[in-house]
């Protein structure tokens, strides 16, 4: 998604929402990272032959947490992009009604 600078430019009640939005996002990413990377390690050490009960456990326990972080960065996520609309929207239409009133009953284009 592209973010359109003259859009926040003439909204800018809506910037604290886009900055906490993309802060979950990345949350969510760097959770996704962890995930994949103790999955990794522990297909490593089964590969190697290694593994343990130990290992099992806290791949399953971490990934259980990064998943859990990623359920609620992707909800805040979804909430921040909800309120940041919300205001777009507002401004936006306000803006138009405010054009509509100074042109006037009488335009005809």
């Amino acid at each position: 998604m592209m973010i359109n600078k003259r859009l926040i430019g003439s909204v800018s009640e809506s910037k604290p929402y886009i900055a906490k939005n993309i802060a979950l996002q990345w949350c969510a990413l760097a959770a996704s990272m962890v995930m994949i990377g103790c999955i990794c390690r522990l297909l490593e050490r089964l590969y190697t032959g290694s593994a343990g009960a130990g290992d099992l456990l806290l791949t399953a326990s971490l990934t259980l947490l990064a998943v859990a972080v990623r359920f609620f960065c992707h909800v805040g996520a979804a909430r921040m992009g909800y309120l940041s609309s919300k205001a777009v929207k507002k401004t936006l239409r306000q803006s138009i009604y405010r054009k509509l009133l100074r042109l006037g009953a009488a335009y005809k284009e």
